[in-house]
């Protein structure tokens, strides 16, 4: 029997039961009657019993469908932020739009990119300011096929750049592409260096090459040249092979100091700074120009003893090199915090301010002419800078047009380990 008989089986009980009570029966009937209204409770009961069981095993399934559901809702939600957290820790900028060109999400990175806090809901075009990627978006969505291109930003600064935007699906009704950059300026950046430095290296030994044919040439071919002239020339000849030799000498100093460790040991550094100025007073004598001390003993560092000494060199050369007739540069070394500074001080022409970013660079001269003339290479400054980053320091430059520079040079000091437990015993 179904479940839905049970409504008719309580009223015909009631009914029953009524009939007894309002109808006088013969005690037959009534016992019949009553023996009908029992056997329709009790079937009701049993009716009851099975359906309260079967709702209680749909409520159980119900109930078991709803975890099933909040899991699956849960584990959609971690699969989302993991994406998501994947998406943010990309090295790259990813920005998800739809067909026209709306942006739906960012990653962190992009955000930073373009200087927003929140950039979903609005035009590609208005947050990039990039026409080019702008028409590049739509080109993809037009094809719904994986498009790229170069893409130069201008907002916030400018970055070269490489997009490559592709079709993802559709969400929400929404076709979805996602658009990713990758930042070539720095390659580019090198690649410029790279260019430049070829062109200067072929550049410093075309001169030097060119003068000594030059003069080379017109010896052979004048035999009666006279011996003042001849000997004029022949120095000439060696002054420029000395030229040579001093380029190609740094060069073979800074390729070292780009691609090899120093070899480290403990050692102070007032002595080699003092072992500098010594090397360097018969050029300042020669330059008329005044060079003077002042070093902080027991400075120890945990360095490259020569190559510190080329620093120091380098530095107190170029203050010599570039001050003026009756001028004066001073040598300091002292500590500032952890770091001992070595500071080279000078009275003489200064470095123009836009020329300041530059000075580190290779074959990079203020004033070419005066270098060439007292025998710079234009790798000095380079080689500074290259030997202190790889000690792990830092060098920086102030400098007054026509009232002279100050270079400070700052390198880790060395520090005792403290000794261990079984030392200390």
């Amino acid at each position: 029997m179904s479940f839905r008989w049970l409504p008719a089986l309580l009223w015909l009980s009631a009914g029953l039961l009524l009939l007894t009570a309002l109808v006088d029966l013969s005690p037959a009937w009534r016992e019949a009657t009553v023996a009908a209204v029992v056997g329709c409770i009790l079937l009701a009961l049993y009716f009851t019993r099975r359906l309260y069981a079967r709702f209680t095993a749909l409520r159980e399934q119900l109930a078991e469908r709803n975890a099933d559901i909040e899991a699956l809702q849960l584990e959609l939600t971690r699969q989302q932020r993991r994406r998501l957290a994947l998406i943010d820790g990309m090295p790259i900028p990813l920005l998800i739009c739809d067909a026209d060109a709306m942006l739906r999400y960012a990653n962190r990175l992009a955000l930073e990119w373009f200087g927003f806090r929140y950039m979903t809901g609005k035009s590609l075009l208005a947050l990039t300011f990039s026409y080019d990627l702008y028409l590049l978006m739509l080109k993809a969505a037009r094809r719904e096929s994986a498009v790229s291109g170069e893409i130069t930003f201008s907002f916030p600064k400018e970055r070269h750049t490489e997009a490559h935007i592709w079709y993802l699906g559709e969400a929400d009704s929404h076709k979805l592409f996602a658009i990713a950059l990758l930042d070539k300026s720095e390659l580019l950046r090198l690649e410029q260096v790279r260019r430049d430095f070829v062109a200067n290296v072929s550049h410093e030994f075309r001169t030097p090459l060119a003068s000594i044919r030059s003069l080379a040439e017109t010896i052979h071919d004048d035999p009666e040249m006279p011996h003042s002239t001849r000997q004029r020339f022949l120095n000439l000849i060696i002054q420029e092979a000395d030229r040579l030799t001093r380029i190609a000498d740094d060069l073979l100093t800074l390729t070292r100091a780009e691609s090899m460790q120093p070899v480290r040991e403990v050692f102070e550094l007032a002595p080699v700074i003092q072992q500098a100025v010594q090397e360097m007073e018969a050029e300042a004598q020669r330059a008329q120009v005044s060079l003077t001390t002042e070093l902080t003993p027991d400075l120890h560092l945990l360095a490259n003893r020569d190559q510190i000494l080329q620093v120091a060199l380098n530095l107190i050369s170029n203050a010599i090199r570039y001050n003026k007739p009756q001028g004066s540069v001073t040598v300091r070394t002292y500590a500032e915090g952890h770091t001992a500074v070595l500071e080279v001080a000078d009275t003489g022409i200064g470095i123009p301010s836009e020329a300041l970013p530059r000075i580190f660079e290779r074959f990079y001269r203020v004033d070419k002419t005066r270098s060439r003339a007292d025998g710079g290479t234009g790798l000095g400054l380079s080689i500074v800078k290259h030997i202190v980053e790889a000690h792990g320091g830092q060098v920086e430059v102030e400098s007054e047009y026509r009232v002279g520079s100050v270079f400070r040079v700052r390198l880790p000091l060395y520090e005792e380990p403290a000794p261990s437990h079984e030392q200390a015993s």
